[in-house]
């Protein structure tokens, strides 16, 4: 989840986050298509070059702008009265640590112990607490794959949420955004003009949707948290092949998933810019400031806007804490030492980055209703570079045993 900048309002004070590790270079996640694994270096050759690209930015605008004349704006899809309440989690018996405001949606002030948190500084994890971050961003991102290949035409982001707050209490971890500041599901569904904090409900996904999710857990007394992009109906269900989708039922739906995979290789480059700025180690300091002025340069090569409003975060035992990362030019002086953990998660907008706020209290819309794609890892600064934590285990199949 993400972190909001502005406080308008108590529900404008809640913060939220989202964090994804790099996926393929494709326009669509896929759990067996990976970019990198946490232990590759990030390097030019794994971002794609846009300037390369024979069109301008005004004929894809030109194709967005026509795409979004046809677009039927999102709205909320009342789901089955027996599926309203809040999800169950067993609260009594101890086999799932909960998070504190599990029980009653209340985040409460940290203790007198925790004085990084209280005066608003980075917190440095030792090895002890990174192994704990570890284990949680993994599976947080094992969520997330489950999320991503599970959003085909026809299922409800209900339906995957329910999907992923099983998995996880079978995992023995907690969904994080459940019940924070009362949010009542388990995982951020949001999509096309919706930019973050979508509430899963029933309306099912069709053909073209962009989707992101925002998955996040609970496990081992620590989060862990990320998020991820994809376009419904974009890949065959043959998982051999795995090619991206080439018949188009009419022009107006071929124009819609062209603009809709550049605008996802739009958040996905910036996201993979702004992990190669943290990994470089060539004797220079590193600065939070760099994360956000190159997240803001890939934006623009676009013509895409990135949003203000909402940013990434520190994490550990406590959900979102400093740094607070900007994805847009900024003159944060904070560096980037070893043991920092936070999480980078730019959300690009097809159009404006203006946006407002449902009634809902959460779900954040452009104010343009052109669509928005989003990307998020968690990431550990470290002295030879960066390790990124929400990546799969090495092996699946260990991990299952």
């Amino acid at each position: 989840m993400l972190v909001v900048v502005a406080s308008r309002n108590a529900a404008a004070r809640r913060a939220t986050s989202s964090t994804i590790s790099l996926f393929s270079n494709k326009h669509h996640h896929h759990s067996q298509q990976r970019l990198f694994t946490s232990t590759t270096p990030v390097t030019n050759t794994t971002i794609s070059n846009q300037n390369n690209d024979e069109k301008p930015i005004s004929y894809y605008r030109s194709i967005g702008l026509e795409c979004l004349s046809r677009r039927t704006p999102m709205k909320h899809h009342p789901i089955p009265a027996y599926n309203k309440r809040r999800r169950h989690v067993p609260l009594q018996n101890g086999s799932i640590p909960l998070p504190p405001y599990a029980k009653t949606g209340i985040i409460p002030p940290p203790s007198n112990s925790f004085i990084p948190f209280l005066m608003d500084q980075p917190i440095f994890h030792d090895e002890n607490s990174i192994i704990k971050m570890r284990a949680a961003a993994q599976l947080a991102r094992q969520m997330l794959d489950l999320a991503c290949d599970s959003a085909k035409p026809g299922i409800t982001t209900d339906d995957i949420d329910i999907l992923v707050h099983n998995e996880l209490l079978e995992r023995g971890a907690y969904p994080s955004p459940l019940n924070y500041h009362g949010f009542p599901k388990s995982l951020c569904s949001s999509v096309n003009e919706v930019i973050c904090h979508g509430i899963p409900d029933g309306r099912a996904l069709e053909v073209g949707d962009v989707v992101s999710f925002d998955v996040s857990c609970f496990y081992g007394g620590v989060h862990g948290d990320n998020c991820a992009t994809v376009i419904v109906g974009d890949y065959d269900d043959d998982e051999q092949q795995q090619q991206p989708k080439t018949k188009f039922e009419s022009k107006e739906q071929q124009d819609d998933f062209i603009t809709a995979r550049r605008l996802v290789q739009a958040a996905q480059e910036s996201l993979n810019a702004a992990i190669e700025v943290c990994s470089k180690t060539n004797g220079q300091p590193r600065y939070l400031a760099d994360v956000g002025n190159v997240i803001h340069d890939v934006v623009d090569s676009y013509g895409y806007g990135t949003v203000r409003k909402y940013r990434g975060h520190g994490i550990c035992e406590v959900f979102h804490c400093a740094p607070y990362v900007k994805h847009y030019r900024n003159n944060d002086s904070l560096e980037l030492k070893p043991g920092m953990i936070f999480t980078i998660e730019p959300m690009v907008t097809e159009f404006s980055d203006e946006c407002y706020e449902w009634n809902d209290d959460w779900t954040v819309v452009t104010k343009d209703l052109g669509r928005a794609a989003q990307f998020e890892h968690t990431v550990l600064i470290k002295h030879d570079g960066v390790e990124i934590l929400t990546v799969p285990p090495f092996s699946d199949d260990e991990n299952d045993k």
